[in-house]
């Protein structure tokens, strides 16, 4: 999610907050400071029906829009139906509070967070060696070391195109599972397939076809989730 769109949620919820507080005053109270209760409870059901759309959970809503509507009801319908509008109040303001709770609580850091590549050309020309000698075990172990495997090095190569190159499959898959990027272009401006389908490396090819159209997928699917929150 997006900053613009984190701050359109804060402003949602802190809007739905504060209403439904407001809402809840004694009626006299508010008219006396020029306040239409009415309106507040208009403006509490828009910002909920918004919600209902862009951000929380449709079953959340649901027992939101029930407590709203049971917490802000006529004294004189709630005291036939015999239903105290106190401990609607108070669930009600529960769930906001919990609600507010829960979303600071996944704003904060947890320490699991990935942390982001080094960008070390020694760790490049390392993996290039490893490319080289074939070396799996050792590729492995130069990628836990958190490198950017998308450096280009002085050849104008990454380290997925050196091993396309060298027709190296088991190598290829590795550095895609290890994050290497189907997308970038060489020096010369050819990407991993192009080269990989020069050197006639059918399997390799294949193997970055899927990658980079899973990556489309992944990429496809991310703008979706931040254009409806948008």
């Amino acid at each position: 999610m997006t900053m613009h769109a984190k701050t359109k949620e804060w402003a949602l919820v802190t809007l739905i907050s504060l209403t439904a507080v407001l809402a809840n005053l004694p009626r006299d109270m508010l008219e006396g400071w020029g306040v239409n209760p009415d309106h507040l409870i208009a403006i509490l059901a828009i910002a909920v029906l918004i919600s209902l759309f862009f951000y929380l959970k449709f079953t959340f809503l649901l027992m939101f829009i029930a407590l709203a509507a049971g917490a802000n009801m006529p004294a004189q319908i709630a005291e036939k139906l015999g239903i105290s509008t106190v401990p609607l109040i108070l669930a009600l303001a529960a769930m906001v509070g919990i609600s507010l709770i829960n979303y600071v609580i996944g704003l904060l850091p947890t320490g699991l967070e990935e942390k982001p590549k080094e960008k070390s050309a020694e760790g490049i020309k390392t993996l290039f060696y490893a490319i080289e000698k074939g070396n799996l075990v050792y590729a492995q172990k130069i990628l836990s070391m958190n490198f950017d495997p998308n450096l280009l090095a002085d050849n104008g190569y990454t380290p997925l195109m050196y091993a396309s190159a060298r027709g190296n499959a088991q190598m290829v898959e590795l550095l895609i599972r290890n994050g290497a990027d189907v997308t970038i272009m060489s020096h010369d401006g050819d990407t991993a397939l192009e080269i990989a389908l020069k050197m006639g490396s059918i399997e390799v090819a294949d193997i970055i076809k899927k990658a980079r159209a899973d990556q489309v997928a992944r990429e496809g699917a991310m703008a979706r989730r931040q254009g409806t929150v948008a």
